[in-house]
């Protein structure tokens, strides 16, 4: 299958994005996935599954026709910088969504399958599409500073005190991460359980924090997802370089950040 300039585009982000999660750490051996709804983005035939695997997968009746580009099972995130038809796949869902045919990517790579968290990921997916946030990008990774202060136990296991101690360290993080953190507590990766967390926990924050293991954020692209993630992730970051200084940070005031309300 042919990608047409709309799709290269936006799997170009997701490359840019791959690179800024392995330059930071986030994105050890094949830890974590991206995924993007290219639903009605891209225009697919029958020619395109001609000679191509059918692999049975059971999917909610809504997942009907939709097309998805994900990230393989085992691939290293930091090969999307390069190489996304090899470490990547795009799938097409049959109308019973009853299964799927890979139409595109896993070049050089015959046993590519999407990775072990498709499931969650087409959940996510169908959850935006429902919500109309026009989201089309879920981006799960290891951010470094967010996972830290995840073991921490009291602010890990309080969402109100970590929401208010990371908009606190700066403006920006109060103004670009607006919903705040989710903290879900630890679930077995990949399992229904932290996929119903998630979903709970996307409809009232903006970046989800899977305790001890990473985060999840959405976007309309892997640009604006990835955001979500980095900004908090610079709270954590500022708020653990102040106790590893020896002080607890006095953060900015309420009213400091109410007043921030204003660019909201």
């Amino acid at each position: 299958m042919e990608l047409n300039q709309k799709v290269a585009e936006e799997i170009g982000k997701i490359s840019e994005v791959a690179g800024y999660l392995w330059q930071r750490e986030w994105a050890e051996r094949n830890a974590g996935n991206i995924s993007l709804n290219i639903t009605g983005l891209q225009s697919i035939s029958a020619a395109d599954k001609e000679g191509k695997t059918f692999y049975e997968c059971k999917m909610p009746a809504e997942a009907s026709g939709m097309l998805i580009f994900i990230t393989g099972t085992g691939e290293r995130l930091r090969d999307l910088r390069f190489t996304p038809e090899r470490a990547a796949c795009i799938i097409a869902i049959n109308d019973d969504a009853t299964g799927y045919h890979i139409v595109w990517g896993g070049e050089g790579n015959p046993n590519i399958r999407p990775t072990s968290e498709f499931v969650s990921h087409l959940a996510i997916h169908l959850f935006n599409v429902k919500q109309g946030n026009g989201h089309r990008c879920v981006l799960h990774t290891h951010p470094l500073e967010l996972i830290a202060i995840s073991h921490h136990k009291e602010i890990g296991k309080n969402e109100e005190q970590l929401n208010n101690a990371l908009w606190s360290m700066l403006p920006e993080i109060r103004v670009f991460v607006p919903k705040g953190i989710c903290v879900a507590p630890y679930e077995l990766p990949g399992s229904e359980a932290l996929a119903n967390l998630t979903i709970e926990g996307l409809t009232k924050r903006s970046v989800i924090l899977w305790s001890k293991h990473g985060a999840l954020a959405t976007g309309e692209d892997a640009i604006k997802a990835f955001d979500y993630i980095d900004v908090a992730n610079k709270g954590a970051k500022i708020y653990l370089m102040c106790l590893q200084a020896g002080f607890v940070p006095e953060g900015m005031s309420q009213q400091e950040m109410k007043d921030l309300e204003a660019f909201l």
